[in-house]
Parts: structure tokens; sequence; C-alpha cells
């Protein structure tokens, strides 16, 4: 029998739209939340928006990270569940 293929964080359908999707919203959460910051403590505009960029940048990183790290765990889970599942239909079958 030939070793099943592990499917790709960019190949599996779920975890490839999750992640893109997550990356959007942590970079505009670190950018909406600085530049909301920036603005309410009274600081000018063109600072505000510069660091509100490097606030979105540094979200859209921190959420890639954590969405790759989170669905490694849920890919490598379901794989040890398939293989478990075929190990028993083998198992029962002899």
């Amino acid at each position: 029998m030939s070793e099943p293929r592990l499917t790709s964080l960019a190949e599996h359908p779920a975890a490839s739209t999750s992640i893109r999707r997550v990356k959007a919203y942590g970079g505009l959460a670190g950018y909406g939340l600085a530049l909301g910051a920036g603005l309410l403590n009274g600081a000018e505009i063109i600072p505000a928006l510069e660091h509100a960029v490097v606030a979105g940048i540094v979200g859209y990183m921190l959420t890639w990270a954590a969405a790759v790290a989170i669905w490694k765990r849920v890919l490598t889970g379901q794989a040890t569940a398939t293989l478990r599942r075929a190990r028993a239909a083998q198992g029962s079958a002899e």
C-alpha cells in the first residue's frame, strides 16, 4: 500500500481561505486600532497614519503566524484521525 500524501496548507481549501481572511482582518484591525488610538490621543493626522500603517503590517504578520500555527495543528489532527480510521478498517477487515 502506498503512503498517503499529506495536504499542504496552500492546497487545503478551508485552510487557505481562512488564513487569507484572518490576515486581512488582522491587518485592518491593527490599522484601525492604531489610527483610532492616535487620533483620540491628539496626534496629528500624518504621524497617526504612519503609525497605523506600521501597526497594520504588524497585525497582518501576527495573525498570519497564528493562523498558520493553528491550521497546522488542525491538519495534523485530521491526518492522524484519518490514519487511525484507515488502520482500524484494515485491522477489522483481516
